[in-house]
């Protein structure tokens, strides 16, 4: 019988040996011969190719626009030889649920037009020659109306001293509000809107962008809205402002109804039915052309699955021992839905990619490149594997961009850019698909790449024009490199990718204790060093899990780390609460258009409480403190553990948030 330092000793032996090897490697857990075959598949220009495609369809949510793309990624995954291709329909009906997330409904947009009657006639906006120019989910109409500027229209103050009723407004404001203000509340016939975009530093430099708008696909008597440019609303202000009367005539053939959210999924199938999945996801969905937001994504899967698929069936890659799957949906309530829908696959999830916005070129859209870490409440391998192809791609980028060479060892694409890849690895960030598959009830820890900012997001200018099919080539590189690895990096390397992962984590370590050693709260930088370790135990676990040969070093391991813990001191005021999620909430509480508190509260006659302010990331702490929800912790416990993951969050938010959530019926008190 082995003792466990000497089997520490041996395979920290096997370790060195093949780190030895490792370190002339391209990446250190893998021969050059696997990157290189991952690479030599790769196709940059046909994932821009795909994006053109997708860039004709309107894709909006349960539309028939979604559903011609869906299809068309079917029969693209299948002719690339991907196994059980299909679009699977969820219901989107407005009644049914998916866990605790209740379904919308559909839309059907045929046509639409604006133009001005009175005092210059001309036209103003057409749909679908303008595919923005409809906000989503309008309906029929035929009205001609005087229009009234309301400023931003979000609010009742904008109202005062003003008729609105049979007339159309002009307003800035969040759709579904100011339809809720001037339409249902006040008689409105309609709505003009130039309502901004996300911020940046390039907010307003573009005043002919055109937002693409939404109402609420809840509200089943919604009636119209048109969306303008900056320059178009400011035009019609400045001539309202002067005195002129100014009347329009809106035309709407468009109307919600019964439909389904289509999720595309296809398999490239493991050797171990039994050993889980690996999940690559992208959002389908969008308007036309939506080129970076998401078609980017959606192709670049695409291309993920053709380049391994084409590897393995040569013969360059083995099979891989994990099935990789891949998803394309309706963003957020698609996965909601799939997730809901599939409880065979509980648990069985090891880990995944999703994409959303990975193809921009940066001089014309401001964007860099990002490989967001799994959730703090979900630590993995999969980061310290994201880390290592990024550093190739990024290292190598940067050669060739600076001293020239081999093209292709730069990873540069025919007729894409000779950029450096521009990007950085970074802690979570919330925001699309994968914030689904990490929330609680699902659980499965998932790698973010996305672009930020991108000053082309939700308009009429997100083009294929401005994609890059080099950064392209460099993300299904990088997609397929992490995925792969997760499915097929055999038993003999696993070493590697443990000492690997063991650095990292020192990394990670050494940063908490700076900020232990600076910060001005003793107990918060006793907790980010606590935290901290027990974070690494975490993730090297994640490492014996999927290769059980590690688990006697991991074991050891984990007994040194966690003697380093030093003693906590008590907090002053303790709360013993453990709040247990309801086992029907599965999922994030916000859902796309969906707010399942606020839900809950209206059925509830409940007047909800404004939370304590904080000023730091709210929404990704609370979706955090959900996730922690499992009746064990402690509020007190589950405010430690979230002040020293990320940074010191007040007990009195937490405890707030927790009793909103328990009136509610979202979680119970243990």
């Amino acid at each position: 019988m082995f003792k466990p330092k000497l089997l520490i000793v041996l395979l920290l032996s096997a370790a060195i040996t093949t780190m030895a090897a490792a370190a002339e490697r391209h990446i250190p857990f893998w021969p050059d011969a696997i990157p290189e075959a991952i690479h030599a598949n790769v196709d940059g220009q046909a994932a821009l190719e795909s994006v053109r495609t997708l860039g004709r369809f309107h894709r909006v949510h349960g539309s028939p626009g979604y559903a011609a793309a869906a299809q068309w990624v079917q029969q693209q995954a299948s002719a690339a030889g991907l196994q059980d291709a299909k679009v699977e329909h969820f219901a989107a009906d407005g009644k049914t649920q998916y866990a605790h997330f209740r379904s919308y409904l559909g839309w059907d947009p045929q046509q639409a037009s604006l133009d001005e009657v009175t005092p210059h006639p001309r036209p103003v906006s057409r749909f679908p020659e303008l595919p923005v120019a409809l906000a989503d989910y309008s309906q029929d109409a035929d009205v001609t109306a005087p229009l009234v500027s309301v400023g931003s229209g979000a609010s009742a103050a904008d109202y005062d001293g003003k008729d609105v009723k049979g007339k159309l407004v002009l307003a800035s404001g969040s759709l579904p509000q100011v339809h809720k203000l001037a339409v249902e509340q006040r008689g409105a016939l309609g709505i003009l809107s130039d309502y901004p975009n996300q911020t940046t530093a390039w907010s307003g430099d573009d005043t002919d962008l055109v937002r693409w708008g939404h109402l609420s696909p809840y509200q089943t008597q919604n009636r119209f809205a048109f969306m303008l440019s900056r320059r178009q609303a400011n035009d019609y202000r400045q001539r309202l402002s002067a005195g002129e009367a100014i009347t329009l005539h809106a035309q709407v053939r468009a109307h919600m109804t019964p439909a389904s959210f289509d999720v595309v999924s296809a398999t490239i199938p493991g050797t171990d039915p039994q050993a889980g999945e690996v999940i690559l996801t992208a959002h389908l969905c969008h308007q036309s052309a939506g080129a970076n937001d998401n078609a980017s994504g959606s192709a670049a899967i695409l291309q993920v699955a053709r380049a391994l698929n084409a590897a393995i069936q040569s013969g360059a890659l083995a099979r891989p021992r994990l099935t990789i799957r891949f998803l394309w949906t309706p963003e957020i309530v698609g996965s909601q839905a799939w997730l809901a829908s599939h409880p065979e696959l509980q648990g069985r999830i090891v880990g995944g990619i999703h994409m959303d916005m990975v193809g921009a070129l940066l001089g014309t859209t401001h964007s860099s490149f990002h490989l967001a870490r799994t959730a703090q409440t979900r630590p993995h391998v999969l980061n310290d594997i994201g880390q290592a192809f990024f550093d190739e791609v990024s290292a190598a980028s940067t050669r060739y961009a600076e001293r020239g060479g081999d093209a292709y060892a730069g990873f540069v694409t025919t007729g894409g850019s000779r950029d450096a890849f521009i990007g950085d690895v970074r802690n979570v960030e919330l925001g699309s698909d994968h914030e689904v598959f990490q929330a609680a009830g699902w659980g499965a820890p998932m790698l973010y790449f996305h672009d930020w900012p991108d000053v082309t997001i939700h308009t009429n200018k997100d083009q294929p024009e401005n994609l890059d099919a080099t950064k392209l080539g460099r993300v299904i590189y990088l997609g397929a490199g992490v995925a792969y690895t997760l499915a097929a990096l055999p038993e003999r390397e696993a070493p590697v990718l443990l000492a690997m992962a063991r650095y990292n984590d020192e990394a990670r370590l050494a940063q908490a204790r700076l900020r232990a050693a600076i910060g001005g709260d003793q107990r918060d930088g006793v907790l980010a060093v606590r935290e901290a370790l027990a974070t690494s135990i975490v993730n090297l676990q994640s490492v014996a899990s999927r290769w059980p040969s590690t688990e006697a070093a991991v074991r050891q391991l984990g007994v040194q780390l966690k003697s380093q813990s030093a003693a906590l001191p008590a907090l002053k005021e303790s709360d013993r609460r453990k709040p247990q999620r309801a086992a029907a909430v599965r999922g994030p509480l916000s859902v796309y258009y969906y707010d399942h508190v606020g839900e809950r509260e209206k059925a509830l006659g409940i007047t909800p409480k404004p939370l304590p302010a904080y000023d730091g990331d709210t929404e990704l702490l609370l979706y955090e403190a959900v996730n922690l929800a499992d009746g064990q912790h402690t509020v007190s416990q589950i405010r430690d553990i979230l002040s020293g993951r990320y940074a010191p969050v007040p007990q009195a938010l937490i405890a707030a948030y927790f009793e909103q959530l328990a009136a509610a019926g979202i979680i119970a008190w243990q």
